[in-house]
């Protein structure tokens, strides 16, 4: 007798359905544009595998003569440790992603049962998911090979419990795991974490509340340690960096400067007409610490979280957890929207233009793209420092040419070198200089619009790769090649003429007249 497959069950599997095909489709393209290299769309994962790899030999920074903390994550590099040996370490992070990505559409379908039960179809579910899929930028987000995915998975597991305890007041030990871990997987995390504590306090589970807390900062306060200890001050570098800004302001005036950046995103906004809603519930006297709790989040993130990136990558985990709270609280609304069919197709209508407003769309379309524009540029960057010339390298984007080199890659930028913070902060004079003699590199490879007031006017510039692209993950299509030792000028330009010629379509590099 022939089986028949429930239609629930087969409306349960589209939105995983609609995620492989993007991927799948996805992975195409970018093996195609990478002459069959699969790069990831940014720089930055290739400074975790590099970080990742030295600690599964002992060692906690890029390069093996010196520590270094990079990494604004304090558990994600040693997460890619434990595949360190693995012949598929550089797609372990693709991998893992895809595996969160799963995990979060699972979530999502509890989260979105949990809040209607019955009262939406299978289908009218399965398109909610699915919409939910797409804002919180899962598929772009696998092929950035960083932990924002594993960031979202926290803040839907943490959304599904929290809802548990409001709704059931019933306290599932998972809720505490994972606000422990939230801030261990990023900093900007404990947003979420500190307030959900809060409302674990006065749900009235306090030695639960208290025990969370002290596991969530001992940890975080302990990593601390180990980097002052490691000479390294007591953040990450590149929280250094966003908190800083390489400058001498105060605390204060840092806060109003970033804060005026997050003002130019359109999701600044979008998280607070979604705080605005929580807020104007409260004379309905519903929910009243759920309602404080997800606001309380939403505030500190605007406050102190970063937007100005590809994907949302910075704020999505925000997003979609602020986003899950509004869709509990105005469930009514949304059954009767999306059970009336008039409603539903007006429904259907604000979110497409809600995609097209935050180019989650483009965003996906874009991926092979933004893969190429780093294959175009850091990954040919990278392949010439690792087999034409084979010595220590100055560069200000850390992550290709450090993970591909075996020699000293120096940080510019600062990621990797506590000292090029402090040369900067201080505007030191000639220090790209006397750090490049610190360090016995020759060959710098900058964008020369980020040194124009630190570039010493000695160097002698070889010229420029070029890349010719239309969409770009990269910050600029030009990077400049300079050699400080003139008599290494011909032996360098030599080599780089060898590698011009093996460059991909679109890019090129244009020497500068002898």
């Amino acid at each position: 007798m022939k089986r028949v497959v429930p239609t629930q069950s087969i409306h349960i599997t589209i939105p995983y359905l609609i995620l492989g095909l993007i991927l799948l489709i996805q992975a195409i393209a970018i093996y195609l544009f990478n002459d069959g290299k699969l790069v990831y769309n940014l720089d930055d994962p290739y400074i975790h595998l590099s970080l990742a790899r030295n600690i599964a030999h002992g060692h906690y920074g890029i390069n093996l003569i010196e520590p270094s903390a990079p990494s604004s994550s304090i558990l994600w590099p040693f997460i890619l440790a434990i595949f360190a040996r693995l012949p598929l370490f550089e797609y372990m992070p693709l991998l893992l992603n895809i595996g969160f990505g799963v995990a979060i559409l699972y979530f999502l379908h509890k989260i979105v049962t949990l809040i209607f039960h019955d009262r939406l179809n299978p289908a009218t579910k399965a398109f909610l998911i699915s919409v939910l899929g797409i804002v919180a930028s899962i598929s772009p987000l696998v092929w950035s090979g960083m932990e924002h995915l594993l960031q979202i998975l926290l803040a839907v597991i943490i959304l599904y419990h929290l809802l548990e305890l409001e709704i059931n007041n019933t306290l599932n030990r998972w809720l505490l795991v994972a606000v422990i871990m939230n801030g261990f997987v990023r900093y900007e995390s404990l947003a979420i974490s500190i307030p959900v504590l809060l409302f674990i306090f006065l749900k009235g589970h306090r030695r639960a509340a208290l025990l969370g807390l002290v596991l969530t900062l001992v940890p975080i306060a302990a990593f601390s340690y180990f980097l002052h200890r490691l000479g390294l001050g007591y953040l990450p570098t590149s929280v250094i960096i966003k908190g800083a800004q390489f400058s001498d302001k105060t605390s204060f005036e840092i806060l109003l400067k970033n804060l005026g950046y997050a003002t130019n995103a359109k999701t600044w906004y979008f998280l607070l007409v979604i705080m605005a809603f929580l807020l104007v519930g409260l004379r309905q006297k519903t929910h009243i610490y759920f309602r404080l709790t997800v606001s309380l989040s939403i505030l500190l993130q605007a406050l102190f979280g970063t937007f100005l990136s590809s994907y949302y990558r910075y704020e999505s985990y925000m997003i979609i957890y602020a986003l899950l709270a509004w869709i509990f609280l105005y469930k009514e609304i949304i059954v009767n929207a999306l059970n009336n069919f008039r409603k539903y197709l007006l429904s259907v209508v604000v979110i497409a233009i809600f995609f097209n407003y935050f180019n989650h769309i483009i965003y996906i379309f874009y991926t092979p793209m933004m893969s190429h524009s780093i294959y175009s540029q850091q990954y040919q960057m990278a392949l010439f420092g690792s087999k034409y010339y084979n010595k220590n390298i100055g560069v200000n984007d850390l992550g290709l040419v450090s993970y591909m080199d075996n020699d000293y890659t120096l940080d510019l930028f600062g990621l990797s070198n506590i000292e090029v913070i402090d040369y900067r902060k201080t505007r030191a004079s000639d220090w790209m200089n006397t750090i490049a003699d610190k360090y016995n590199v020759d060959l710098i490879m900058i964008y020369d619009e980020w040194f124009t007031n630190h570039r010493p006017n000695n160097w002698n510039k070889i010229g420029e790769l070029r890349t010719n692209l239309l969409v770009g993950a990269t910050a600029l299509d030009e990077v400049d090649f300079y050699v400080r030792n003139s008599s290494n000028v011909g032996e360098v330009r030599q080599l780089l003429k060898q590698f011009s010629q093996t460059l991909p379509a679109n890019t090129e590099f244009v020497f500068e007249p002898e």
